[in-house]
């Protein structure tokens, strides 16, 4: 009998390593694409303990739609038993923090082709990378009124969305059946609502139909995911007229697990209460180092306004944060540098496009600096650094580098600045480009308006001063196409590698970890986003490569997510990595 107990005891107790060590082999990895910008793109990799299929839900394509957003943030914390996840919570941030459905174009109707006129092309560059790497997708969404296939009243007709599970066609290929699995999704989800008013249908838009009612969706990412990935994908609809958010979340997140089963996952997912009210979430933000506390805050003319980082007590939510000056209501300063130029009423505190706080400001002393009307000084923002170029000179950049138009040094007036071929906002576009990020990209901008470069490779755009008043004056941006020269990598034993960079060519390097340090090139770093084996990683993390191993390290522009090229690293057994010199191809790099 003892022996069976102790025998029992055993069992157990290896039965208990094994699960703690199988719930230890999950990963979670978060990595923000255009850090820095004013459209970050904040991504969670969940790894699960055993291998399966990889999965990619995204919410927060359209900012009015609060429900997908909070859905996916809260299915970051899930626990992974099998398989993999992909998870996007906010997919277009600046639409979310004015609560829009977009600011510029509807970011779910640019991937049918590869757009670049604003800054949501370049966060549909990035959600196709990222769609590229899964074996399904789950888009998540809030429509409103109730779908149904046939008239039923103003919010029940087959013009409404939600409460829906909607596929491009019912079985794509003979192999993908969309249909099959978002019935034995809905079968089970509404088996669990007790309104039966509230229930989910399957929602087919026949997108492939020439006769289709919804050629809009052709346009949409699930379609272009379905067809050009080849993998199931679908949209989660609730109701944007169900008030309870809580309720619409909990039903979201359901039926999400539920699909994600039907993929081969496995997976539980916590308990959870959203937060009621706007206090709710503890936000504490500094400008020029002192906390923005109270109804006002002082500032002085000329000054330049620096904005903290957040700091927050996280419920679960991880919202997106802005503040915004007044007079510049597009701006997130947690994003981007500020000089007070000219004085602006008040700051305010936004949070998932909920206004937290405004602050009246008040103007404490003036610049010292005066205007001159004959050679006016322009000031501006390059790569987060304060430039100051004088009328008829040139602003040099390189692609990808970031510019804000802040004004004329000394200047009292509301300065109107035109970088002419830049559309700054197509709901105002009245030649008024100071306050607004602008990225150095040539294809981006009108090219009536590229002045004469002499054949070289640089573009040059022209800045015109168009205030009221004052005698037209300009200066010139020079815009370099970004060149790599070399990557800098640290082995394990401290010793450095200068690897030349040959886009499309293949190095050898031996068997071990490396560092990412550094990246020779003509422009900024940080503007500069590097992949190993399809995975974002940061300058300064290291990767490891075994012997025999192959995988590629592909460089991207870090604000256009533009292709700058890959090289395949080789692992090998035959180098001593405590080598002083290692051959690369024909290269010797010491």
């Amino acid at each position: 009998m003892k022996f069976i107990r102790f025998q029992a005891y055993i069992t157990s107790l290896l039965l208990c390593l094994l699960f703690c060590g199988t719930a230890a082999a999950q990963k979670v990895n978060e990595y923000t694409f255009f850090k820095g910008t004013q459209y970050p793109l904040r991504v969670t990799w969940i790894k699960g303990d055993l291998p399966g299929p990889t999965i990619m839900v995204q919410g927060g394509i359209q900012g009015d739609e609060v429900s997908g957003f909070f859905t996916a943030q809260l299915l970051t914390k899930a626990r992974l038993k099998k398989g993999n996840l992909i998870i996007v919570p906010r997919a277009n941030e600046p639409s979310i923090l004015k609560r829009r459905r977009q600011i510029n174009v509807d970011l779910n109707r640019r991937f049918d082709r590869d757009y670049n006129h604003f800054y949501e092309d370049r966060l549909a560059r990035a959600i196709r990378f990222l769609v590229g790497h899964a074996d399904g997708f789950i888009h998540l969404h809030e429509g409103s009124g109730f779908y149904c296939p046939t008239y039923k009243g103003v919010l029940r007709n087959p013009d409404r969305y939600g409460q829906s599970f909607i596929i491009d066609t019912e079985i794509y290929k003979g192999k993908i059946h969309l249909a099959d699995m978002c019935t034995k999704a809905i079968k089970k989800l509404n088996s669990q609502i007790r309104n039966s008013a509230y229930h989910f249908t399957l929602f087919n838009t026949d997108t492939f139909a020439k006769a289709t009612h919804y050629p809009e969706m052709r346009k949409s990412l699930t379609f272009y995911t379905l067809v050009e990935r080849g993998i199931p994908a679908m949209a989660v609809e609730v109701s944007k007229d169900i008030m309870n958010v809580n309720w619409k979340v909990h039903q979201q997140l359901k039926a999400t697990v539920f699909l994600l089963k039907e993929f081969g996952l496995q997976l539980e997912v916590p308990d959870f209460s959203l937060p009621r009210g706007k206090n709710s979430e503890k936000i504490s933000i500094s400008i020029n180092g002192r906390p923005l506390a109270g109804s006002s805050l002082n500032l002085a003319r000329g000054s330049v306004v620096e904005t903290s980082e957040r700091e927050l007590k996280d419920n679960g939510l991880d919202p997106a944060i802005a503040v915004y000056a007044s007079d510049r209501p597009g701006l997130n300063l947690l994003n981007a540098p500020r000089m007070a130029l000219s004085p602006f009423p008040s700051i305010e505190v936004n949070m998932d496009g909920d206004r937290l706080s405004t602050s009246k400001v008040n103007w404490k002393g003036f610049q010292r600096v005066e205007a001159s009307q004959q050679d006016p000084v322009f000031v501006c923002w390059l790569n987060g650094k304060a430039e100051f170029i004088p009328a008829s000179g040139v602003l040099k950049a390189v692609e990808g580098d970031q510019i804000i138009l802040e004004g004329v040094l000394g200047s009292h007036k509301e300065e109107i600045l035109n970088l002419k071929g830049f559309v700054a906002s197509l709901s105002s576009n009245n030649g008024q480009d100071v306050g607004y990020e602008i990225i150095a990209d040539p294809g981006n901008f009108m090219q009536k308006y590229e002045l004469d470069s002499s054949g070289n490779e640089t573009s040059v755009f022209r800045v015109v001063r168009e205030t009221p008043g004052v005698k037209r004056t300009h200066f010139d941006i020079s815009i370099s196409p970004r060149k790599i020269e070399a990557l800098k990598l640290k082995d394990a034993n401290g010793g450095i590698f200068l690897m030349g960079w040959q886009k499309g060519s293949g190095r050898v390097l031996p068997a071990g970890s490396y560092t990412l340090e550094d990246v020779w090139s003509n422009g900024n770093t940080a503007k500069i986003q590097p992949f190993i084996g399809g995975e974002p990683v940061a300058w300064g993390q290291s990767f490891n490569i075994s012997n025999g191993q192959s995988m590629n390290l592909t460089l991207r522009q870090g604000t256009t997510f533009s292709l700058l090229g890959s090289m395949e690293l080789r692992g090998s057994g035959y180098i001593q990595s405590a080598s002083k010199s290692v051959s690369f191809g024909k290269e010797k790099i010491n």
